[in-house]
């Protein structure tokens, strides 16, 4: 085993594309520094997994750092329980890490001179004794802590900066957002939005609340003046450059060492990638040119150069397909063809006419993981399946209603979700091993149950869908009858949505093509 690794775990989103961007640009700069051997990002609504990301670092020690803005609900809940149980997973093997969590980031003390940063950024040559700084949190009464954090960081910054007036305003408990202007005196006001990555509320609610745009989609001006006064409005504070920096101060707290120079990195446990990589060559060994498939991805080549491309490139001709970098690669593959953000992993909708030539066996493993992360691992490994119902058991909040799915309605929503998935479901229902159908089943012309790449438990994206179905369900929703193709696929509150849609042509209730 090697010494240290780091999991960055934050939030993700099924919507909002941007939303895993900060972490994944964060764990990039810090595999860069090199003191690592393993630098992993994990999500809640986004693959990898929390629980499936411990079995990718073959450390000894693993640090998870919540890339949250403050204590909360999950810091204190989720992830301690879901890691908890990634460790129960690999409880005993060579694998195993012992787990070292650090407070969220946002709470750090550093993030204070990070908000004055952007601040002062933002206003350029704007006097900083002549603006105020306001320091904006979402704010809820369910959990205190989220305005506290904005308050540690709005006391901080008045006594350590030359702002005229600093103060904080929330979206969902007074000071409210939209009483900026009453709350300062000062005609330049720096607003910076304490949240981790940009989405909805940044770029849409919050400059519509602040006055400096009518319409969410133009954007918003900056600085933007209203009522004779300007708005400096900055994007979240978790985008910026120098958050790594705090990352690294977290875990240096926690005990890592982060001066030290590891061995350079690789995207998959090495006794995995070792065992895949067998598992690709006897393709060739066998006599089979045709290379392996894994998922929707095709493998071609050998141990001195690799091609990969979509399966429905098998045929074409390399000139035809433009050729793609590998560093960029997992960006380009977070959207389909139509530029539409792809909700979950397995998703089958990865884009086409693309080839990664000339790999070598790491930028191979990188591409791989990118496309389906921690699949490599759950290959090898073949761990027990989680059926649907422990899965959903463990769910709280808005989620603990999934529990309340009937059988009819879980088979038609597996029909609907894992019937447009790349993956081979191995869970079923109950673990006594109530049978949901197989994908050959489900009537999918993609699916056949006989790709490689495994389903070890139901996904975040099946969750949240069985969530909506039951709140439509529930509110007695009046559904339309076709799918809009400009709805996201993971906007599943739409009534159009695609996932809807198939959902109620499995239950019957709908007979038009998708």
């Amino acid at each position: 085993m090697t010494e240290q690794a780091l999991i960055v775990a934050a939030h993700g989103s099924h919507r909002n594309p941007d939303s895993a961007t900060p972490t994944l640009e964060h764990a990039d700069a810090i595999r860069e520094r090199g003191c690592f051997d393993q630098v992993r990002a994990a999500f809640w609504k986004e693959s990898p997994s929390f629980r499936s990301v411990v079995r990718t670092v073959d450390s000894e020690t693993a640090y998870v750092v919540p890339l949250f803005v403050s204590e909360g609900y999950f810091v204190d809940r989720v992830l301690p329980r879901e890691f908890g149980l990634g460790i129960e997973d690999v409880a005993g093997e060579p694998i195993e890490p012992e787990l070292v969590y650090t407070e969220p980031v946002g709470t750090h003390p550093a993030m204070t001179d990070v908000i004055a940063s952007r601040a002062r950024r933002l206003l350029g040559d704007v006097a900083e004794e002549t603006a105020a700084l306001a320091v904006v949190g979402h704010g809820t009464e369910r959990n205190p802590n989220s305005a506290e954090a904005v308050y540690d960081h709005v006391a901080a910054l008045e006594s350590r900066t030359d702002f005229a007036e600093v103060g904080a305003l929330f979206m969902d408990e007074a000071p409210y957002v939209s009483e900026a202007l009453d709350r300062f005196a000062a005609a330049e006001i720096a607003v910076v939005p304490l949240f981790v990555a940009d989405g909805f509320h940044t770029r849409d609610e919050i400059p519509e609340l602040l006055g400096i745009t009518d319409d969410p989609q133009s954007g918003y001006p900056v600085p933007g003046e209203v009522d004779g006064r300007r708005i400096w409005y900055a994007s979240a504070v978790g985008t910026d450059p120098l958050v790594p920096e705090v990352i690294l101060e977290r875990v240096a707290e926690a005990g890592a060492d982060v001066d030290r120079d590891a061995d350079r990195e690789t995207a998959v446990r090495p006794d995995a990638a070792e065992a895949f990589l067998s598992w690709l060559d006897r393709a060739r060994c066998e006599g089979d040119s045709r290379g392996r498939e894994w998922g929707d991805l095709l493998v071609t080549g050998d141990g001195d150069a690799y091609e990969l491309r979509h399966c429905a490139d098998r045929d074409a001709d390399r000139e035809t397909l433009i050729e793609r970098d590998p560093d960029t690669f997992r960006r380009f593959v977070r959207s389909d063809d139509e530029g539409r953000f792809r909700p979950f992993a397995g998703e089958r909708s990865l884009p086409t006419g693309w080839v990664l030539p000339d790999l070598d066996s790491r930028e191979l493993l990188g591409a791989l993981a990118a496309v389906y992360p921690a699949a490599i691992e759950i290959w090898a490994d073949d761990p027990e399946p989680v059926p649907f119902q422990e899965v959903a058991a463990r769910q709280t909040g808005i989620y603990a209603g999934v529990a309340d799915l009937s059988g009819a309605e879980l088979r038609d929503l597996t029909t609907a979700v894992c019937g447009n998935c790349a993956k081979r479901r191995e869970w079923d229902e109950r673990a006594d091993g109530d049978r949901l159908p197989d994908r050959s089943e489900t009537g999918d012309p993609a699916g056949d149950g006989g790709t490689e790449l495994p389903c070890r438990e139901p996904c975040s994206f099946l969750v949240a869908a069985a969530r909506e179905i039951l709140e439509a369900d529930h509110a007695g929703a009046q559904l339309s009858d076709h799918r809009d193709a400009d709805v996201p696929p993971g906007d599943l509150p739409d009534p159009d949505n695609r996932y809807r849609v198939r959902y109620r042509r499995a239950r019957g209730t709908l007979s038009t093509p998708d």
